[in-house]
């Protein structure tokens, strides 16, 4: 693998990595504000659902990963 085919899976490596965290904190932002409003239980209106979702997105990124590494890195 060259140096550049390197460089570019590096930076799309870490663009997956830091797409899950992010994605979680904005929907459990929105939630917990909606949840607090309304005084309800956090955890089960916020944390939970926004974990859930956390869970998917990271999931599909290691799916994204693994599209990448297949087919993008082994073309070259």
């Amino acid at each position: 693998m060259q140096e550049s085919d390197k460089k570019r899976a590096n930076t799309v490596r870490f663009g997956l990595m830091a797409i899950p965290p992010v994605a979680w904190a904005i929907s459990f932002s929105y939630l917990f504000l909606i949840a607090n409003g309304f005084r309800m239980d956090w955890v089960q209106a916020a944390l939970v659902p926004s974990l859930i979702q956390g869970a998917v997105v990271g999931i599909v990124c290691i799916l994204v990963w693994l599209a990448y590494e297949r087919f993008m890195l082994k073309a070259h």
